[in-house]
């Protein structure tokens, strides 16, 4: 039987990711009513009613997965970014803490599970910055950072933070290690050139801009802050 409810999950997943969401339900509905104590299929009917934005069963599916399986780390994860979804954040702070706490014991994820705890910690970085609490989110951001060291979005975010409690030196730091890994990457080319200009260092900052504007020449944010740099070192 786990052989063949794997193959379910396998040709869900194959659905969902040529976005033909009606067909995997139809094909986990079905699942369910032959085995309906299968966390595994309450978990990836919860994914399927997420991306079709039908959040209220989304949150009963996963739920129910977790009863079944309370340890169950991707179930815990997927119902922390649904009621991120629904704005319902002191619930998606919750659940993300139990994944957390969970995946600190069990030790061992796959890249997939990971990553979503690492976007856990971004968001919640996120939210954060959005209540003006940017320590906590430097904090976030930093754990997401050490579970996920490559994602150059959530190195961006750092600096940018960092840039709000006017370290500068630490918001450069990071994102000259974005741009070594992404040379083409203008939003930190960006936010580079903005810690130089807070530095006072607006010779730098404008060398940069010109060469985020070289490498995308249609960028309006770009030609904006250049233009504005121009303009003050005038």
């Amino acid at each position: 039987m786990d052989q063949y409810m794997d193959g379910i999950i396998k040709r869900s997943k194959a659905l969902i990711n040529q976005e033909r969401f009606d067909d995997a339900l139809e094909l986990l509905l079905e699942a369910r009513k032959e085995t309906p104590d299968y966390s595994d299929i309450h978990n990836q009917l919860g994914i399927v009613y997420c991306m079709q934005g039908s959040y209220e069963h989304a949150v009963d599916s996963f739920k129910k997965a977790l009863k079944m399986n309370p340890d169950y780390i991707e179930a815990h994860i997927n119902l922390s970014i649904t009621y991120s979804e629904m704005g319902k954040y002191t619930s998606f702070i919750s659940e993300y803490r139990k994944a957390v706490q969970l995946e600190n014991v069990e030790g061992h994820l796959t890249a997939g599970m990971r990553g979503k705890i690492a976007n856990a910690h971004k968001d919640l970085g996120i939210l954060y910055l959005e209540i003006e609490e940017t320590e906590s989110a430097i904090h976030e951001f930093n754990k997401a950072l050490t579970i996920a060291p490559d994602y150059l979005d959530i190195r961006t975010l750092l600096a940018n933070a960092y840039i709000r409690r006017e370290e500068y030196d630490s918001a450069i730091t990071e994102l000259e290690k974005v741009i070594e890994i992404n040379p083409s990457y203008s939003e930190a080319r960006l936010k580079l050139a903005v810690a130089y200009i807070k530095k006072g260092e607006k010779d730098i900052a404008a060398e940069i801009l010109r060469a985020a504007l070289s490498i995308d020449p249609e960028n309006e944010k770009v030609k904006a802050f250049l233009e504005l740099s121009e303009r003050d070192r005038s």
